[in-house]
């Protein structure tokens, strides 16, 4: 037995040094935890390296392509920069209900949701991490939704619901947008109120899951104007997903079916007021709440689709953004001002049996006798509760554009965030005290262990982060010749970080009851890029770009992790803090639009090099791990793009992709080796779909359209004896047939056609093998009206 005022043996310690390991390495083998990498991507379809295949985007009245990706309304063959663009009617064919039905429409867009959406892990062209600060920035319309990495949070992302396209901005977009752009951005641009008439849209479907139950989604949106110089949007959306995971018990019961459930609310209005030709304000507010009562994680040591443990895992999401926008002219020239707030609160439990219970079980009994068996089968729980707020303002000065005759163009601005990140994780052993009063006659847990367990809480670890940053960046392109166009953008920023730790109870045996970390740095990050254009409808370009995401600090840990930081090469006393990480990107592509739209191709190649990576390595001598800038890593590829309008009535479409991404300096304390394949990145991406629409009447139209997409083998471990090390290639189909008539569209679908249930990721907890699928095949029915 252990008590408080005694010095705890050797072999105890080593015990929770060793189960701190196994604990830790499980996680991160859960949630895909590995040294990231750059991989290649696929443009889409009319785009600036192109726009998605599967979508038009938004449309001049030339038939132009319109983007706004650089901050500035321009015609999408002008901007160097590869984008795809998904628009609202595609995002509608395909009944995308996720970002994951996302991913699967813009190739070079990967998701890793680990079975829960509010764990989201976004990468673009490969560049993916979860650890450090976030590898791509993702926004509504101007506003920023984009924080650093948590352990068990993912990326906000925005509901789905009456949106006008939805800009992917591929490579790094580090000098107009700044930190955690370093793979690239995604774009979220709302519809906006409309001056002097009105409008609205609602919409509702129904669908059957195969192994799960119904699902259903409703939304709507409406456009009033409030006299002649504003108008107010009005637009929300409501759902629920069933799930298709079953519990079963340890005789294989089930005892809770369908457990993967999610329900989701959101609503969001904006307010479009010009009291003057030459100044337009929009306020703005949305507000979303998505809760799930588990993941969808299996165990494929099971019958198809079920899991065996002791908790559940819901989690509730919670996400609120008001934003104030204001456009000034003073003739040709325009400032922009917008000032936003972000506040997002995600809670989850997560269940620690396996982790916790067991390993207070070991640390009572090492014998594993009686009690030890009755303490491991006690539900441990990781209640998890983080909070992250962001106040952001960006000013903008811009210049008339080039595309309004003149030979150059800039603008230039100044950028300001404070984000806070608030971050509880308390882990219980439910049960524990009355358990020890069971076993042992007069005497406790704290006598057991040194520690006293109140309400059964084994340890807490509180942190706080701040990160203040202020840039100023610029950007500029001139006309070299009538067709050549020299575009170079510059950015410093200057940004200060801080960490502050509150942790107690056993598990925080060893570490610091409080500790307050700070640093500071300033990334310079350049851009420059050519763009020929050849004709009307054709252009070439190539680009050099560099992005960045910001350093931070390191959750504490215990004096006698010293000398195991030092064996990795790295100097204890600075490992508190990591700084910035980079990458160079070098691409050169071209992009068409011939015989009057009626044919697309597109076509690019790139390279990239990303140096001093933020990754967590493992400290195997005292149980922990640590953030800090070590390996490299390159990737290169080439995509091909190609759409073909064959008549007025039928269209074909197809990407492919094919990249190159390895490692090319390992990391002590990573498993990686030089040489080695990234991991996640498939090898192989391959879209190929077809839409026909025939109008029977005036009043009458008919519409099919198809979607099957290919996504490549991969790996998920550096470890070839890991269940993880070969991820299968996999097919998804999807397909939409429908009716339109007059202002009422009448449809059915099916989502997962051939319901391939491939087991796409196969990540090992502790010695049990766990999978992730495609979601089996739904079939549903849908109902819209425009007014």
């Amino acid at each position: 037995m252990h008590y408080r005022n005694n010095p705890a043996p050797e072999r105890a310690a080593s015990c929770r040094r060793l189960a701190r390991v196994l604990k830790y390495a499980g996680l991160i083998g859960a949630l895909g935890l590995v040294l990231p990498g750059a991989a290649m991507a696929e443009d889409n379809e009319n785009g600036t390296g192109s726009v998605s295949a599967n979508g038009t985007g938004s449309v001049s009245a030339n038939g132009a392509i319109v983007v706004t990706a650089q901050k500035r309304t321009e015609n999408v063959l002008d901007v160097p920069v590869s984008i795809s663009v998904i628009d609202s009617s595609l995002i509608k064919k395909t009944h995308a209900t996720d970002y994951t039905d996302l991913s699967r429409l813009v190739p070079g867009l990967s998701l890793n949701n680990f079975g829960n959406s509010g764990m989201t892990r976004i990468a673009l062209r490969g560049i993916a991490s979860s650890s450090g600060s976030a590898t791509v920035g993702v926004y509504l319309d101007d506003v920023s939704l984009t924080f650093p990495n948590q352990f068990f949070t993912g990326a906000t992302l925005p509901r789905m619901f009456d949106i006008e396209r939805i800009e992917v901005l591929r490579g790094p977009q580090g000098t107009l947008y700044g930190d955690s752009s370093l793979g690239g951005t995604l774009r979220f641009i709302t519809n906006k109120p409309k001056l002097g008439y009105a409008e609205g849209e609602a919409s509702g479907e129904v669908s059957s899951t195969e192994g799960g139950g119904t699902n259903y989604k409703l939304n709507g949106a409406i456009s009033v104007p409030l006299g002649q110089h504003a108008a107010l949007r009005i637009a929300g959306e409501t759902g629920y997903q069933s799930g298709f995971i079953d519990r079963v018990d340890s005789s294989g019961n089930v005892i809770d079916k369908n457990i993967d459930s999610e329900r989701h609310h959101a609503v969001r209005a904006s307010l479009l007021w010009e009291p003057s030709d030459d100044l337009q304000i929009i306020p703005a507010i949305q507000y979303q709440l998505v809760k799930t009562a588990d993941n969808s994680i299996f165990n494929l040591s099971l019958p198809r689709f079920q899991v065996n443990k002791a908790l559940t895992e819901p989690s509730r999401d919670e996400l609120v953004v008001p934003s104030l926008t204001i456009e000034k002219s003073f003739g040709d020239y325009r400032l922009t001002s917008v000032t936003s707030y972000m506040h997002r609160n995600f809670k989850r439990r997560f269940d620690a049996t396996i982790y916790d219970s067991e390993y207070v079980a070991w640390a009572i009994d090492p014998s594993f006798g009686t009690p030890y068996d009755t303490i491991a089968s006690l539900p441990g729980a990781l209640l998890n509760d983080d909070k992250i707020s962001n106040w952001v303002e960006e000013l903008r000065f811009a210049s008339p554009s080039i595309e309004q005759g003149h030979r150059f163009e800039w603008q230039a601005g100044l950028y300001m965030n404070s984000l806070k990140v608030r971050s509880l994780d308390d882990e219980y052993v439910y049960g524990l005290n009355d358990a020890v009063a069971n076993l042992y006659s007069d005497t406790t847990v704290e006598d057991l262990i040194g520690y006293e367990a109140p309400d059964d809480l084994l340890g807490y670890f509180h942190s706080n982060r701040k990160l203040q940053q202020i840039a100023a960046f610029a950007e500029g392109s001139v006309m070299l010749a009538p067709s050549l166009k020299f575009t170079a953008g510059l950015r410093q920023t200057k940004a200060w970080t801080e960490y502050e730790m509150n942790e107690g109870g056993w598990l925080a045996d060893g570490t610091p009851s409080y500790e307050k970390v700070k640093s500071n740095e300033s990334p310079l990050t350049p851009k420059f890029a050519l763009n020929y254009k050849a004709s009307d409808n054709v252009s070439l370009y190539a680009s050099a770009t560099k992005g960045f995401r910001l350093g931070g600090q390191n959750n504490s840990l215990p004096n006698y992790c010293a000398s195991s930081i030092e064996s990795l090469g790295l100097d204890a006393t600075k490992s508190k803090s990591y700084g910035s990480d980079s990458l160079w990107a070098f691409e050169t592509g071209f992009k068409s639009s011939l015989f009057g739209n009626r044919l697309t191709v597109n076509g690019s190649v790139y390279r990239i090099d990303w140096k001093n990576i933020q990754q967590q390595l493992r400290l195997s001598s005292c149980g922990y791990v640590i953030t800090a800038n070590a390996g490299d890593a390159r990737s290169q590829g080439g995509e091909l793009e190609v759409m073909a309008k064959l008549t007025n009535e039928l269209s074909l479409r197809a990407t492919a992709g094919y990249t190159d991404a390895e490692i090319t300096k390992e990391a002590e304390g990573s498993s990686a080796s030089k040489g080695q394949k990234v991991l996640g990145v498939p090898d192989t991406t391959l879209t190929l779909g077809l839409d026909y629409n025939r109008q029977i009447s005036d009043d009458l139209a008919f519409s099919f359209s198809t979607n099957w997409t290919y996504t490549g083998k991969s790996h998920g471990s550096f470890s070839t004896s890991s269940s993880d090390y070969v991820r299968e290639d996999y097919w998804v189909g999807n397909l939409d047939a429908g009716i339109d008539y007059r202002d009422f569209r009448l449809s059915v679908f099916v989502k997962n056609i051939a319901n391939d249930q491939t087991v796409i990721q196969k990540p090992s907890v502790l010695f049990i093998t766990q999978g992730l699928t495609v979601r089996p095949r739904t079939i549903g029915l849908s109902l819209a009206k425009t007014f």
